[in-house]
Parts: structure tokens; sequence; C-alpha cells
């Protein structure tokens, strides 16, 4: 009975979701958000994508959709799975829109961060550097969109 209870208090209490992907398929992203005062220090990215796919260039700022999400917004990367989710710094799982478009899928991913307690400054550090990567339309609405979240 005692076991029962214990498992029972573990399994109802745990936040934390467990990444299990094959060394083959995970990209471990070298940047640790070392401002960030919950547990996980970097988000999980897990997708359908290869990573092939996700190194395709985002847009025109001559980066890889990868490096994007590793580089700028703190991403480890499980590729090759059945579902696409991210694992925020918090530990909750966010459940991602479906797209075959690597661009689409970047995109979706950032507008959720952005969203985020500690997004939004990360998402205006990566729009400061890239300033010629967007249009002018684009750099009077990504403000105004980061002040909506």
């Amino acid at each position: 009975m005692r076991i029962f209870i214990f498992l029972l208090l573990f399994w109802g209490c745990s936040h934390q979701f467990i990444v299990d992907c094959n060394d083959n398929n995970y990209f471990v992203s070298s940047n640790i958000n070392t401002e960030s005062s919950f547990e996980n220090q970097q988000r999980e990215v897990i997708t359908t994508f290869s990573e092939k796919e996700l190194n395709s260039l985002f847009g025109d700022t001559g980066v890889s959709c990868k490096n994007i999400l590793a580089d700028f917004f703190y991403c480890n990367i499980c590729f090759n799975n059945e579902a696409d989710f991210l694992i925020s710094y918090s530990g909750r799982r966010f459940n991602l829109d479906v797209t075959k478009d690597p661009n689409e899928f970047t995109n979706n991913i950032i507008e959720l961060i952005c969203s985020m307690q500690m997004g939004a400054d990360e998402y205006s550090y990566f729009l400061n550097s890239h300033p010629n990567s967007f249009s002018k339309k684009d750099s009077i609405i990504q403000p105004i969109r980061i002040k909506a979240h």
C-alpha cells in the first residue's frame, strides 16, 4: 500500500517530461540560459523533421532553422519523432501545429516562445541580431507583436 501511495504521489506530482531521444537524432544547443530561474536552462524541441530538413535556412537570415532555435532560443532538438512539441524551461509541454515546412515550424516555435516569460527578451535579441533580414513592415510589426504577447 505504501508503495502504491508513493508511486501515485510521484507520478501525479511530476511535471517534468523525460525526453527519450537516440543520440544520432539529438542536437544539443551549446547555449545555456544562465538567467533562467527555472530548473531547466534549455528548452526541448521534439519534432518529426529530420536534422537535414531543419538545416534549411530560416527566411533571409542566412542561418538554419536548427541554429536559430539552438542559438537564440536555447533549444535542444530531438529529430525524427512521431509528434511535434516543445518542453519549456518550466517542464511544461506545448503541442505544436502540424506543418511540412521547416520555416513555418520554426516560426511557430518562435511565436510560442515569445509569448513566454523569458521568450520576449530572447526574441528581441534575435531581431536585433538580424536587422537586415526583415522588411521594414516586419520591423514595425515585430515589436508590437512582442508587446501583445
